[in-house]
């Protein structure tokens, strides 16, 4: 099923639609739905596509040479080019100049894994022949180091031949919901917070069965498709996989300063950053500062955090990986039903406000928020934590509480939110507050956001969320 990328298509098709050649380079994460894209694309067009394999480079160049013969009517003596660049030239001469040619070499890494002169190859022929036709040659992968310090460097071959660079990231909440089947905003908000945005994890989830038999029969059992997936994924792209796994395991249960990292694991500080960084590169770390610090700033400030940006990995360490020999021994049920069922609402609520930010910069593009912020995210100092400070140019700011609790949020809650509001050390000339709640608002807080115009409640209790603002109106979202 494929769902979503609205944005991913209108830039292919917009290269497509050009009056130029395009070399457009696409990767992301393993499972993350690269493929599934590209098909989606192309499924209307001529096109060339060859997913490539861990085999020989003489057996590769075989099988793309029987895809290229078999898709042109014309004669050749041959059954098996020579050579990459007869392969290509021969490509080059059958591009016509009435309609864009398509030409895909998907999971290109395992290509130059078998060949490193492929990349210096295909930049010959692009510059002497591709260049000036009317095509659109596109190259993926899923290893992102390979990616990003191999095609995408200066050092390589085809850097400054690209026309478009498209990093493939998660879904959205909204869209991962038609994955779930029929089910409230909460159990939808449960299911993403474990299996997270990435399509092929969104895929495995039967809609028929309940939310405890999908994490079992997904999850939890050996030999279970994503049982294995988070230490798979990590030898593709890493070495050292140990010591990867205890800075995510250290940051997934709540070490999030540098500091705290090396306590918890052991690792010299002077190495630590590296893997971090590997790890951010990756996507599956990120390093959080609070909202109002400048970016320029960020750098000479060490009140930046590391989190799991990724929901599946920060389920993983948290529930699975510390309980790993007890799943293999097949204690299953006790770590279904009394580690993670009983924490599963704490951990969900992480998502949550995850989730909030995403749907404020919804309502943002909609118009439906008075504020046209500059940056949104969390801020916080050593005692106090505000889930959403959002702020525009001229000082006005947009604060914001994200509530996963089985109580409807009342006035009280507003109140908190304004007092730590002036904690913050910034000019601000102008305030507005949101608030966002599993369980909906108490009747004396919705008549009160009817009387002012400054704040908006957004209720996530039923089937889709409710936003309520000052001037009474309210919308599906």
């Amino acid at each position: 099923m494929f769902v979503g990328r609205n944005d991913e298509l209108g830039f292919l098709n917009e290269k497509y639609e050009s009056n130029r050649a395009e070399f457009v380079v696409i990767y992301g994460r393993r499972r993350i739905g690269k493929t599934a894209l590209i098909k989606e694309f192309i499924k209307d067009k001529k096109h060339i596509f060859y997913s490539a394999v861990q085999i020989t480079d003489n057996v590769q160049l075989e099988k793309l040479s029987t895809i290229i013969l078999n898709a042109f009517d014309t004669k050749t003596y041959t059954e098996k080019f020579g050579d990459w660049e007869l392969l290509f030239r021969f490509l080059a001469d059958q591009c016509s100049d009435k309609e864009k040619n398509v030409i895909v070499l998907d999971e290109f890494p395992y290509m130059v894994e078998s060949n490193q002169s492929l990349p210096s190859v295909l930049q010959k022929i692009w510059d002497h022949y591709f260049k000036d036709l009317n095509v659109m040659f596109i190259i993926s992968g899923s290893s992102m180091s390979f990616m990003e310090k191999e095609i995408l460097s200066e050092k390589n071959p085809l850097y400054g031949r690209t026309t478009g660079i498209l990093r493939i990231e998660e879904l959205g909440f909204e869209v991962s919901r038609a994955f779930m089947g029929d089910g409230s905003l909460s159990l939808h908000m449960d299911y993403y917070s474990i299996f997270s945005g990435v399509p092929y994890y969104l895929s495995l989830i039967d809609p028929k069965a309940s939310l405890r038999e999908n994490i079992k029969s997904n999850i939890l059992k050996n030999g279970s498709v994503l049982f294995n997936e988070v230490e798979f994924l990590l030898k593709q792209e890493l070495r050292e996989v140990a010591q990867y796994n205890a800075i995510i395991e250290s940051i997934a249960l709540g070490d999030a300063k540098l500091n705290d990292i090396y306590q918890k694991t052991g690792i010299e500080k002077t190495k630590l950053p590296y893997y971090l960084g590997g790890l951010i590169d990756l996507g599956i770390v990120k390093k959080e500062y609070p909202s109002t610090i400048k970016v320029r700033e960020q750098a000479k400030r060490r009140s930046g955090i590391y989190k799991i940006d990724n929901s599946y990995f920060r389920f993983y360490y948290s529930f699975v990986y510390p309980y790993i020999s007890e799943l293999m021994e097949g204690n299953i049920d006790v770590i279904l039903e009394d580690v993670i069922m009983e924490r599963l609402s704490m951990f969900t609520s992480t998502e949550f406000e995850k989730v909030a930010i995403a749907h404020l910069r919804e309502l943002v593009k909609s118009g439906q928020v008075p504020i046209r912020p500059v940056r949104i995210g969390r801020w916080w100092n050593k005692n106090t934590k505000i889930d959403i400070v959002a702020y525009d140019l001229n000082g006005f700011f947009m604060f914001g509480e994200c509530k996963w609790r089985n109580e409807k949020v009342s006035v009280k809650v507003l109140n908190h939110l304004k007092h730590k509001s002036q904690l913050i050390e910034t000019v601000v000339n102008e305030k507005c507050y949101i608030l966002f709640s599993k369980s909906g608002f108490t009747k004396d807080l919705i008549a009160y956001s009817k009387e002012v115009n400054n704040l908006i409640l957004v209720d996530y209790s039923g089937l889709h969320s409710v936003v309520i603002s000052q001037d009474n109106r309210a919308g599906r979202h």
